[in-house]
This record gives C-alpha cells, structure tokens and sequence, in this order.
C-alpha cells in the first residue's frame, strides 16, 4: 500500500475536496483521484460518493481515515529511526532526464555522498517514456521523470519538485506581457518527443498561441542558451536556482491559471534497494525544498 495515497487521502478529508488536496499536496487534481482510485481498487472500498459535488467520503472511507493517519505516522517515525541507524551502502543503478542532470540531481548526489561514503551511483540519462520502461523492467533501480500519467505496476512514484512553465526572452527584451513577445520573436520549441514538450506544446494549443517557430531542440539547455543569445523565445519550466550554469535570460509569467511540470522519483513497489532510493529521495526533497529548487511535497 503506497503511503503516498493514504497521505492524499488524509489532504483530501482535511481539505474538504480534491481540487483544494491537489494543492495542499502540490500534484494537479487528476494525479489526486488517480491516487484515490489506486487507494480503492488495492483496498477494494468506495471511498468517496462521487455523485455529489465535491465528492464527499463514504461511511467506509471515515472509518479509514484514524487507521491511515497512524500508518502514515508510524512511517514517518520508522523512517527517521531507520536513518539514524542504518548504513545506506551498494550500488544504485539510476536513470534521469537531461533537465535533471544539470538542475537537482547534482546537489542531491553531492550531499548523499557525504552521509553514505559507501553507496556508489550509475547514471544513465534519457527521456522518460524510455526511462520508465526500464524501470519497468528492471533495468534500473529507480529513474528520476516528469510527468508520469500512468503508474506502471508494481511501481511507485513519487513526486518532489513542481515548477511552472514560464515564457523565457532575451536579457535585454522589452517589459512586456507574454503574449506580446510571442509576436515579436521567434519561438525556439522544446522537443515534443520529451513528455513536457508535448505539456508545453498542450498548454500553448489550450492558449491559442500562435508562434513562428525557428527551431526545435532537445535539452532545455540548448534552448535557454538560444533565448539567452537573442535569437528568440520559449516556454520552458521554472526550475528556480537549480540549473548549475547561467544563461541570462528574462522571465515572463504566462497568462491565465499556471500549468506546472511535476518531477518525481520511480521506483520499484518493493525491491532490495529500497534503503538507497529512499535516501536520495530524502536528498531530492531536501535539496528543491532548500530555494535551489521548487519543492512540491515529502514522500
């Protein structure tokens, strides 16, 4: 059973609704009834009456809610004392997206080798469709990606860091609304081939941006280092003062409700190496919650 999902029910129940537990939570409202729904397939309970708006809890689903907060308090707990007592050392075979490779991951990485001298991380870096497929099968022991829609079996993800798309321009353009400067430059896409190009490339058709594209790449590296260079705009996520390099560029909010990439980590549901991914997560959540990052939620 995925303490994520009982920690989102507990945000739903205090929250009144799912919609307000999505933001307590910092995941969108679809990734908070999928976790519901996960929650009452495995448990085999209706735990919410969805006829009524918001969805309310059922007789079963308060009957659950004082066993959930001491499973997730008794987590908690073992959680701190098992790092306290335990060595974390082996080999961790690790995927990750690019984005990642030059924003958290390298901090994270630093400050676990610090607190466990014995643990030993293999890095291998592709997009997150691929990433998760070999999670998957277990080819890797967990695998850092963005936005996962559907949980492969037998697998947990959780995520850590939630940043809003935004509108990069060149350092010295004009003061002026998004949509403005859309018109003015041209647009230097993300690749649709990584899922939050496709995010990107949704949220700009949802918006009717019309854009004169002039040309598509594939890290946000490259294409930040464009913008930077006055050779045009994009819309990318904010990954705050993560990024390890600086391409000056200038940040311009997006009009209407703010769409965000969420970034987590997957694992295998029960395996082995369940120590060493749970201390870098720790150290992932640490590191996007310490301003370096933008922080979205513990476990």
């Amino acid at each position: 059973m995925s303490i994520q999902n009982l920690r989102t029910l507990l945000a739903i129940a205090e929250r009144g609704s799912f919609a307000a537990a999505a933001r307590e939570v910092h995941l969108t409202e679809s990734a908070v009834s999928m976790q519901v729904k996960a929650l009452e397939e495995e448990l085999g309970l209706v735990l919410f009456d969805r006829s009524k708006r918001p969805p309310v809890l059922t007789e079963a689903g308060r009957a659950l809610l004082p066993e959930a907060r001491e499973l997730v308090r008794g987590y908690e707990r073992l959680s701190r004392r098992t790092d306290d007592m335990q060595p974390v050392e082996g080999h961790l075979r690790l995927g990750a997206v690019p984005s990642v490779l030059t924003g958290l991951l390298p901090g994270a990485l630093a400050a676990l080798q610090r607190k466990h001298p014995g643990l030993h991380v293999e890095i291998a870096m592709a997009l997150s469709a691929e990433l998760v497929g070999r999670v998957a099968r277990k080819r890797l022991d967990a695998a850092i990606v963005s936005e996962l829609s559907k949980v492969p079996a037998g697998c947990v993800w959780s995520p850590f860091a939630r940043e809003p798309l935004v509108l990069i321009a060149p350092p010295d353009a004009p003061d002026r609304p998004a949509g403005e400067l859309i018109a003015r430059y041209p647009f230097i896409r993300y690749t649709r081939q990584a899922w939050v190009g496709r995010l990107i490339h949704a949220t700009m058709k949802r918006r009717r941006l019309k854009v004169a594209e002039a040309m598509t790449l594939d890290t946000l590296e490259a294409v930040t280092a464009m913008v930077s260079q006055g050779l045009g705009v994009s819309i990318v996520p904010d990954r705050g003062q993560s990024v390890g390099f600086a391409f000056p560029v200038r940040t311009i909010a997006l009009p209407g409700r703010t769409v965000h990439r969420v970034v987590g980590l997957l694992r295998p549901e029960s395996h082995a190496k369940a120590s060493l991914t749970d201390a870098l997560l720790s150290e992932l959540i640490a590191i996007a919650g310490s301003g370096k990052g933008r922080r979205i939620s513990s476990k």
